[in-house]
């Protein structure tokens, strides 16, 4: 007897899954390393890094309303109703860590007294340089995003687990077809 065929999401949602997941890793590096860069450029790999937030943010919100409108798959064949609502937990948790954190990130930049450079217009920071609001927002910014990294080895880690120990094709679900 051979395995069911697996239902697979459509190639908006693969792609904004995958393309979501590389700028999260990209965006954990950025912020992990910006104190390696030289100090000439500490300030434009910092606005990098803001501006790739704001492109995770309005990523993840188009993900969101793409959900909402196209549904998702149903869980393969003998799912149990436990592993389902773990499986709902997470991506609760990865959404709204994903949304979480830019939210935070921007207005810590902001109450660090630096602005937003998109190249063709700039956003000047409306505060003052207050450190008693932008370091615990800073430390809160952090927490989050090595969380959303936790999850997101986590969320890999199951869907490797899925794949090889319970062969139930809820990797495949989120792979192109070739």
């Amino acid at each position: 007897m051979s395995p069911a065929p697996v239902q697979r999401y459509n190639r908006l949602s693969i792609s904004l899954h995958w393309l979501s997941a590389v700028l999260i890793v990209l965006l954990f590096i950025g912020g992990l390393t910006v104190d390696a860069f030289p100090k000439d450029w500490k300030s434009a790999v910092i606005n990098l890094h803001a501006i790739g937030g704001l492109a995770l943010l309005a990523l993840v919100l188009l993900r969101i309303v793409w959900r909402l409108t196209h549904a998702a798959p149903p869980p393969p064949a003998g799912t149990s109703p436990l592993l389902d609502r773990a499986a709902k937990l997470g991506h609760f948790a990865l959404y709204a860590l994903m949304l979480a954190i830019p939210v935070i990130g921007v207005p810590t930049l902001l109450w660090r007294g630096r602005g937003l450079d998109f190249g063709l217009f700039q956003i000047a920071s409306p505060f003052e340089r207050t450190r008693e609001i932008y370091k615990p927002l800073t430390e809160i910014h952090e927490l989050a995003a090595f969380a959303l990294i936790a999850l997101v080895i986590g969320h890999a880690g199951f869907a490797v687990w899925h794949h090889i120990k319970l062969k139930d094709g809820t990797l495949l679900r989120m792979m192109p077809e070739r």
